[in-house]
């Protein structure tokens, strides 16, 4: 609650404002049962009143009660609705724009320790659910407590003896529910766990909907849905159980309250301790009384509900992302001299050294390439250069200074990087090369991708570069996704341009086509790549050989070559491969 409050007091005033309204909204009809005392036993036994007189005094009541119903209840009934309901919203889009901003924080070992569909449902499921507990912490409880002890206030006017029965028998219907919200409590909190967990499943499985038909798997990924959905049931079906039981057993007392006071109030009015007016007002308060039971007992599972969920948006917000800038982090304004990997090492959790002692420098304005056989640890060194990883010991440093000592956000401005699996929104093709650079003008995105030998391929499209691609950019093919994604690099023009197998789904002679660019634009830049494919990388300056986690190799192209070592025999089985193919092709 204590994390709560600093959302729950920006609306403090729209609550305030609710909270008049309810009272309005839920006072004035409790008034009835005591115009109908008066109607009862003061008007219609009053034997001092001529006929028309009642006549009169009934068309008075009538209009003074219509006119409160109608000037005063229903405004205060929209004020209700209307500001719980914007406190309420105000709440969860904070709450969202917070987990949002908290996803961006995180890094990526969390991301690879957990499913997206996990984190959605926070965004989602937990945060909604939050609107059922504010509803019942800031109006529903307060407000029909405040009923409640008013009826049982005029009640007692009316009885005190029948008050007490009332008030015994509401008692023992708060204290079932109350010894039953402890288990529901804990079967929510489960339920609400799995339910993750489901979502995770059923969001990966959207996903990879087209590798599942390419190998034929959707009978297995149903069976592991069912098994899910079973489990999730089993849960479900748990709480419902403990709500119905808990339902069922306030619901009886509810129901059979009214019949016990009744009978008990007739024996009063048997024995003129009670007249029948005051019966029949105080059958009604009873009847007044049932309606904030209810709504009380029914908030056990909201508040519940929204405990648990709001505890797992808290948990979710604490997390503290392992990379993060340093309180006195200091701005990379440029790459003017060099990129030094000083004796680095790296192991992941639980695991044995992916890096090792790895040393190597990359000059300003100069192409590097790593090489080497999967698992090597390729990959691994691009994570750490752009910090997406810190490593083990030793240091990454950018012209002598640790790269821990630079702001991310800095630090990453002047990276540009493509991969294999580049990532593309669903929006059109130019909105995504211009995610590069958000003031970008038309010109400057037909200009990069012109570099990225992109633009005829999008001039072709339908309606050219405002073609929507679809989630991921289903709608291309490999080769033009990483083309579009060069030219996001090209747009941004960063002094770091980082390859991991950036041209592997281009045909060759876009390949060469690209290298061609990429040579132009490394004059000015540094450019690290990543290939399996050696014919991306005889032109670097410089190529580096890993095997298990260490430079085995270094030199250009023509130098390994002359070693005849590891390199060598790559290239030269990629080159007898490549040639077998050729043939195949041409036979």
């Amino acid at each position: 609650m204590r994390t709560f409050l600093p959302y729950v007091k920006n609306e403090m005033k729209l609550y305030i404002l609710g909270f008049v309204g309810s009272l309005f909204r839920f006072l004035i009809p409790l008034a009835v049962p005591l115009v109908m005392k008066y109607i009862f036993d003061d008007l219609l036994q009053n034997g001092a009143f001529s006929s028309s007189e009642k006549m009169g005094q009934l068309l008075y009541l009538a209009l003074v009660m219509a006119a409160v119903f109608l000037v005063i209840r229903a405004p205060m009934e929209y004020v209700r609705q209307y500001c719980l309901h914007k406190a309420n919203n105000n709440i969860i889009k904070n709450l969202r724009k917070d987990v949002f901003a908290k996803i961006h924080t995180l890094d990526a070992k969390y991301f690879a320790d957990h499913k997206s569909g996990e984190i959605g449902t926070r965004f989602f499921d937990d945060i909604e659910k939050a609107r059922g507990y504010m509803t019942a912490v800031f109006s529903n409880i307060w407000i029909e407590t405040i009923v409640l002890v008013f009826v049982v206030g005029v009640m007692a006017t009316l009885n005190l003896k029948l008050t007490l029965l009332a008030v015994l028998l509401v008692g023992f219907q708060f204290l079932l529910a109350h010894l039953l919200s402890k288990k529901f409590k804990k079967s929510t909190a489960a339920m609400m766990k799995y339910r993750s967990v489901l979502s995770g499943f059923v969001f990966e499985k959207i996903q990879g909907a087209f590798i599942s038909k390419l190998f034929a798997s959707e009978q297995r990924d149903k069976q592991e849905l069912d098994r899910h959905l079973e489990q999730y049931e089993q849960l479900t079906d748990k709480q419902a159980k403990l709500n119905a039981v808990t339902l069922s057993c306030v619901n009886v007392l509810s129901d059979i309250t009214p019949f016990i006071v009744v009978l008990t109030g007739s024996l009063f009015v048997i024995h003129d301790s009670l007249t029948l007016g005051s019966l029949i007002a105080f059958f009604a308060y009873v009847d007044k009384m049932r309606s904030p039971v209810t709504a009380l007992v029914q908030a056990f599972p909201a508040v519940t509900e929204g405990s648990v969920a709001l505890q797992r948006i808290f948990d979710f917000l604490r997390i503290q992302a392992e990379i993060q800038d340093k309180a006195d982090a200091v701005e990379l304004k440029s790459l003017s001299k060099s990129i030094r990997f000083d004796r680095v090492s790296f192991a992941y959790s639980d695991s044995d050294s992916v890096i090792k002692k790895l040393s190597v420098t990359l000059e300003k304005g100069k192409t590097y390439a790593f090489v080497g056989e999967s698992g090597g640890g390729k990959s691994t060194i691009l994570q750490l250069l752009m910090r997406m990883y810190d490593a083990t010991q030793g240091s990454v440093l950018i012209d002598d200074v640790n790269i821990k000592d630079y702001s991310l956000s800095s630090l990453r401005n002047h990276m540009g990087i493509v991969t294999q699996d580049n990532f593309l929104y669903s929006s059109s093709i130019k909105d995504n090369i211009r995610m590069a650079k958000l003031d970008a003008t038309d010109e400057e995105i037909i200009a990069a991708a012109k570099k990225a030998f992109a633009h005829d391929f999008i001039s072709q499209l339908p309606i050219g570069y405002d073609t929507e691609i679809g989630e991921r950019g289903i709608k291309l093919s490999g080769g033009q996704k990483q083309r579009v994604a060069l030219a996001r690099v090209f747009l941004k023009n960063p002094s770091l341009i980082i390859l991991d197998e950036a041209t592997s789904a281009l045909d060759n002679e876009s390949e060469k086509l690209v290298q061609e660019s990429i040579q132009q634009i490394g004059k000015e830049k540094t450019v690290v790549m990543i290939a399996h494919r050696l014919s991306t990388v005889v032109h670097a300056d410089k190529i580096f050989v890993i095997k298990s986690g260490e430079i085995i190799e270094q030199g250009s192209h023509n130098e390994l070559l002359k070693q005849n070592g590891y390199y060598q025999e790559l290239f030269s089985r990629q080159r007898a491969g490549s040639i077998t193919y050729e043939v195949s092709r041409a036979s």
